[in-house]
């Protein structure tokens, strides 16, 4: 009888370090996935910015070139409206 409960006390020492390491396992796991979700955000948080700054930039030439030659813009303007027009007509 008493190997019997030594047997248990061992077993349930042993489920109590396994419960000790699954729980050391998860709280890693969910560190890293933090970390990289972190990391993660960060780098799209610059592309963003970097396409940001050249949208800004091709807009501000656009503008530019539209200014300087205003009635070319427009007739391309008007051709561009025209072709669209053609291809959204069919």
């Amino acid at each position: 009888m008493a190997t019997t409960q030594a047997t248990n006390q061992e077993l349930q020492e042993q489920l109590d370090t396994l419960r000790k390491d699954f729980a050391e396992v998860t709280k890693t796991l969910r560190e890293m996935t933090t970390a990289y979700a972190k990391e993660s955000q960060d780098r799209v948080k610059v592309a963003a910015g970097q396409a940001q700054d050249q949208v800004k930039e091709s807009f501000t030439k656009v503008q530019g070139e539209v200014e300087s030659h205003p009635y070319s813009s427009m007739a391309v303007a008007f051709g561009i409206g025209l072709v669209l027009g053609k291809i959204l007509d069919r």
